[in-house]
């Protein structure tokens, strides 16, 4: 009978090989404290993770369905198993329908979201699960600020009070910040809603809207989206646009596309580069 080639000995030494190289990515992520930035491939959805200084974790938005927990269990530390803050900013299943999973996998400390009244039953029942589990379910507008550590978001849209027809106008328009750093999340914003916000803004905020590193593209590349006047006022160095692969809406528009090479702003795409991630110096 032929002996295993596989001994006691080299099954010992391939398992402290694996605790070594283990150990050594532990140790890696418990001490790297730069804040990272991922806006996850979750198909025609969005979804950004963000980790500030490797101690707080935000969710904006989760995508269609459960792809979003495949990249949090990329790039979420193995041993957090909690989201401090969580964002929707449309009420439309392509950016809360992750969270319906993610309730049950994670603890959320809180979650923010649009002050919409006509949302649909599969979202009322995100609400009454949120509920079950005692996660606080919270609205801020024009002017709301939220401090962590050394970082915030400052909210742009939308005012309290707001009433209007088009589901679009009620998004989430908010920008993170540490440092110098200025990332703007835009949800499905209407160019209308872009154009109002402007305007309720005092100057002060308005000119922190100005020169932001990286802007989320509104309505995942959608021509009912991005303006060019609002396009230069942000005047982005990156453009992420989160969309799936040959979407059925034609997502991004070759319009908006155009718009953002005509401004020499680098574009970024979840259909052709997967997950996009950033790192911030410390």
């Amino acid at each position: 009978m032929q002996e295993s080639p596989v001994t006691l000995k080299s099954l010992l030494f391939t398992l402290l090989v694996s605790i070594f190289v283990l150990l050594i990515v532990f140790i890696f992520q418990f001490t790297d404290s730069r804040t990272k930035i991922v806006f996850c491939d979750v198909g025609q959805g969005d979804a950004a993770y963000i980790r500030i200084r490797n101690q707080i974790d935000l969710l904006i938005d989760a995508g269609p369905d459960h792809k979003v927990l495949q990249c949090l269990g990329k790039y979420m530390p193995f041993w957090d198993r909690e989201i401090e803050l969580a964002f929707i900013t449309h009420e439309d299943l392509d950016h809360y329908g992750g969270f319906i999973h993610i309730i049950d996998r994670y603890r959320v400390g809180k979650l923010i979201s649009v002050d919409y009244k006509n949302a649909g039953k599969s979202y009322q029942r995100l609400e009454q699960k949120a509920k079950s589990k005692r996660i606080p379910l919270e609205f801020y507008f024009t002017g709301d600020k939220i401090r962590i550590l050394d970082s915030y978001i400052l909210f742009f849209w939308p005012p309290e009070g707001l009433k209007t027809a088009d589901d679009n106008e009620y998004s989430l328009v908010f920008l993170f910040q540490e440092k110098n750093f200025k990332l703007l999340f835009t949800g499905d914003s209407s160019p209308k809603a872009l154009q109002k916000l402007t305007r309720l803004n005092t100057k002060k905020d308005l000119f922190r809207l100005k020169n932001v590193d990286i802007l989320k593209v509104p309505h995942h590349g959608s021509c009912l989206g991005l303006t060019s006047s609002f396009l230069k006022l942000a005047d982005p160095e990156v453009a992420v646009i989160s969309v799936g692969l040959d979407n059925s809406y034609g997502h991004p528009r070759k319009q908006i596309l155009d718009l953002l090479e005509a401004q020499n702003i680098e574009i970024k795409r979840t259909d052709k580069n997967g997950d996009i991630k950033f790192i911030l110096e410390e």
